[in-house]
């Protein structure tokens, strides 16, 4: 009798499949499998896409900026200077870095205009005093031009991540002066080269250039 009832119980635990089934069964498992492998080489392509990205996003910040082409006319051709000569700020970056003495010669302690492209603006704390930066064709060289706060204005503030320049008035009025991209003329005396600064003081904002 024990017999009898331990071959009913194991008899009890076998299931009997259709091949049809256990087929159907056995192509759900190989396809699941194949879904599996698929998931697992999509997170692989995943990763590497990732660093590719990071690896060019490194290049692109670590890439400089292209070197502007600018050819200055030979000094010796330029005509006598005078308070109304007009000269690029590329033109002058470029007589310093190449011939700081007889630029000095010609430039320093002399009045002119000076024209440019604005690419960036200083104010100094605690002092009525502002700052242009021009662009010029090399980026070690620069030409900055020093302002006096005129008087009508109580301020003069930087607004817009530093590309804008504003006068703000004794009723808080805030007035445009200039933003980075303009392109204005300058009238200043020159203070020569310091540390690769073209310096330009006393300066006075004459307006936009003529295109």
């Amino acid at each position: 009798m024990f017999v009898g009832v331990v071959l009913a119980v194991a008899g009890q635990e076998t299931v009997t499949i259709p091949k049809a089934r256990l087929e159907e069964l056995q192509r759900k498992e190989a396809e699941l499998e194949k879904l599996k492998g698929d998931l697992t080489k999509t997170k692989g392509e995943n990763v590497q896409l990732k660093k590719q990205h990071e690896a060019d996003a490194t290049k692109i910040v670590n890439t400089p900026a292209p070197a502007v082409t600018h050819v200055s006319p030979p000094m010796n051709s330029l005509p006598p200077l005078t308070p109304a000569t007009t000269v690029d700020a590329m033109d002058l970056a470029d007589y310093y870095r190449h011939d700081a003495a007889s630029a000095a010669q010609r430039f320093g302690k002399q009045v002119f205009k000076v024209q440019g492209e604005i690419v960036a603006f200083e104010r100094p704390p605690f002092i009525r005093l502002y700052k242009i930066h021009f662009k010029t064709a090399e980026r070690e060289m620069r030409v900055i031009c020093e302002f006096q706060a005129p008087e009508k204005y109580r301020a003069v503030i930087i607004v817009k991540n530093g590309t804008q320049l504003m006068g703000l008035l004794p009723d808080h009025t805030e007035v445009p002066i200039a933003k980075v991209g303009d392109v204005v003329v300058v009238e200043g005396k020159c203070s020569g080269l310091s540390d690769s600064v073209v310096k330009m003081s006393r300066c006075e904002l004459i307006g936009a250039a003529k295109r």
